[in-house]
């Protein structure tokens, strides 16, 4: 049985991240990282769109598929740029 002194693994990563903050910028490009290749792959799952009526899905149904595709792929692209970032300032 686990004692109420042991924090939880999101206790340690929380802490963690607030002892180096340079490093949640990894988080940032791990996210941007697994979009573009999504992206590129053309996920399913990754273009399904929710109950909104602006999402992505949305966007592939008004614009086309090849336009969501590239949004995802700039998107995930930004992502990178602001994880290298925040991980080099």
């Amino acid at each position: 049985m686990e004692q109420a002194t042991d924090k939880s693994y999101i206790d340690q990563l929380a802490e963690y991240f607030q002892q180096n903050p340079n490093q949640f910028g990894w988080l940032f490009i791990a996210v941007g990282l697994i979009v573009l290749y999504g992206s590129i792959r053309r996920w399913g799952w990754l273009f399904e769109g929710g109950d909104g009526m602006f999402n992505i899905a949305w966007l592939a149904e008004i614009f086309g598929f090849r336009t969501a595709q590239v949004m995802y792929i700039l998107l995930s692209l930004l992502f990178i740029a602001a994880g290298m970032t925040w991980v080099l300032l």
